[in-house]
């Protein structure tokens, strides 16, 4: 796989790489690696190794297999393309205006071009720098000072370069000895590779918008384009999908959704044209030939991130949050992952893992894994407010993928997950236990035994029984045991009524909750075998996690970060963060 990879790279192709050992259908996170800032380029990989920036201008090389750091080097800007890795090195370009070639063993320079200064654009959504394309000894790269350069893959100096109309972000195509160059004004220039001589180019009906204000940009190209059958397939800020001809650069075919740009490089598998869009908020799929559009999902917000395939899905990032597996001749949601903040790196595809990148400063890589089942509860008849973390979480997370359950139900879920033993856990956003499920004795409960058979309870309110409810779910005592038997919890007579500020643990930024928040009081002091999260000013346990039976993660997680405030979705993002963590 390695050595196809590679050759992808050196041709500067824009083709899909197939994973070798099937399709991620049922994702588990291997691995993820917090980078500090957000990732927005794309991965490379190179043998054992896994190559990728983030915008706080730091290039990052991992073992890839445990997503451990091997080294890192800084440079004096923002890292938004995906590096090239040729000859031993890896090379990329920052925003400071520099092409680094850095050994890729170690990270110690090998060589560094100096490009010239960024011209201004106008309409901003610059999101990306190209990516370095090698081509036999030259590194070829694009500017947004106007420029190509041809770069000397052993010694960092410029071969040739050619000047286009406007900046240059996509990175080129070699292909049929030949360089596509698209460029900010609208233009797919055609070179030869040797001398960077043009020998044509390909006029976008966005050329004709370059010099008028509409108030938004309607001429840019910004990925690379994509070929297959000698069909030249890319995208346009004037709205249009475009095929040409890739040696006569007559126009197959053009399809737009009105005005939306383009918004990622397309992908072509077999007959089939990927790509995401900008205010469609789709990712679509088209035929090669016609440009009939094949099938198309609504992710309800911007796909700029450059897809990836497989034998059965395509794979891609949305600025909803979510990286989506979707079967490729359907279009159906294989899966979808929440990273808690949009996702504009492009994922790599190797031997059944995925890596991908997120706004949220970290990497993940994806593998398949047994299925997982994602539950909310929420008793179809609510009473008592006070046993109610919020009415918004239960649809807001169906709307996440997960299932509802109503006291009728939730035992069974947990029997069925007992019996067949797949991941899965349940977010409580009541606290009512039904009967079936708390027993009378805490350590027989179906509770207890589904979390040590490896089930996930997210708990949002007080704890376990700690209210007693009558038939009707209204309050009508309280009594602490339960939990403290359960859970094995130490609680003081005195709890700190009202809402106070709280710091998260180390652990507790794993699990993805913010730095510091404003919890409800608390009564917990400490308990056996506790993981803490977060406490209060008081020194009072707010949040925490008790792990049960032998599955990383399974158990019992405690959380909440409102109480006289209404929930934020930012609550529910981190609900869902905290409830997937391991999953």
């Amino acid at each position: 796989m390695r050595a196809n990879f590679l050759i992808l790279v050196l041709l500067g192709a824009a083709l899909p790489l197939f994973s070798q050992q099937g399709s991620i259908d049922h994702p588990h996170i291997r691995w993820q690696y917090d980078a500090g800032a957000p990732v927005r380029g794309g991965m490379a990989i190179d043998g054992d190794r896994l190559y990728f920036g983030n915008s706080d201008g730091v290039l990052f090389c991992l073992d890839k297999a445990a997503g451990r750091l091997v080294w890192q080097f800084k440079t004096g800007g923002a890292i938004t393309c995906t590096p090239a890795v040729a000859d031993g090195k890896v090379i990329f370009q920052s925003r400071d205006n520099r092409v680094y070639a850095l050994k890729a063993s170690t990270g110690k320079p090998a060589w560094q071009f100096k490009m010239q200064g960024s011209a201004p654009h106008t309409w901003g959504w610059d999101y990306y720098t190209p990516m370095p394309v090698i081509s036999g000894r030259q590194v070829l790269i694009g500017s947004g000072d106007h420029h190509l350069y041809a770069l000397d893959l052993k010694t960092g100096k410029e071969t040739w370069s050619f000047e286009a109309g406007d900046k240059i972000r996509a990175a080129p195509l070699v292909a049929e000895n030949r360089l596509f160059v698209p460029a900010f004004d609208g233009y797919v220039y055609v070179l030869d590779p040797a001398t960077g001589a043009e020998t044509g180019k390909f006029k976008t009906e966005g050329v004709g918008y370059y010099d008028k204000v509409y108030g938004w940009d309607r001429t840019s190209i910004t990925g690379q384009p994509a070929l297959n059958n000698g069909r030249l397939v890319f995208g346009s800020r004037d709205g249009g999908l475009y095929c040409i001809d890739a040696r006569t650069l007559e126009q197959k075919w053009r399809f737009a959704y009105g005005a939306s740009w383009v918004g990622s490089a397309p992908v072509i598998d077999g007959q089939t044209v990927f790509v995401g869009w900008s205010d469609q908020l789709v990712f679509s799929a088209f035929d090669l030939e016609t440009g009939k559009e094949r099938w198309q999902y609504n992710c309800k917000a911007y796909v700029y991130a450059t897809p990836v395939t497989d034998s059965r899905n395509v794979y891609a990032g949305s600025f909803n949050g979510k990286v989506y597996g979707f079967e490729k001749e359907t279009g159906k949601v294989a899966w979808e992952y929440q990273t808690g903040n949009a996702v504009l790196s492009s994922p790599a595809l190797e031997n059944g893992v995925l890596y991908i990148g997120s706004d949220n400063g970290r990497v993940y890589a994806f593998e398949n894994g047994p299925p997982t089942f994602k539950a909310v509860y929420q008793p179809r008849k609510i009473v008592e407010n006070e046993l109610l973390s919020d009415k918004r979480i239960a649809p807001w997370l169906e709307e996440q993928g997960y299932q509802r359950l109503d006291t009728t139900d939730l035992g069974q879920f947990m029997r069925d997950r007992i019996r067949d033993g797949n991941p899965s856990v349940v977010v409580f956003a009541h606290e009512y236990l039904p009967g079936d499920v708390s027993g009378d004795d805490p350590d027989q409960s179906l509770l207890k035994k589904y979390m040590e058979s490896g089930g996930k309870v997210v708990w949002l309110a007080f704890l376990p029984k700690y209210w007693t409810p009558d038939k009707d779910l209204n309050i009508v005592a309280f009594n602490p045991g339960y939990s403290a038997k359960l859970l094995g919890l130490d609680f003081d007579i005195h709890m700190d009524f009202g809402t106070y500020y709280a710091k998260t643990t180390n652990a507790g930024l794993e699990w993805g909750l913010p730095a510091e928040f404003t919890a409800p009081g608390s009564t917990i002091g400490g308990g056996e075998g506790l993981v803490v999260l977060a406490a209060n000013e008081f020194g009072r346990i707010v949040s925490f996690y008790k792990p049960f039976g032998n599955r990383p993660g399974a158990g019992f997680v405690s959380f909440r970060s409102w109480s006289l405030t209404p929930i934020r979705e930012a609550d529910m993002m981190t609900i869902m963060a905290v409830a997937e963590h391991g999953l």
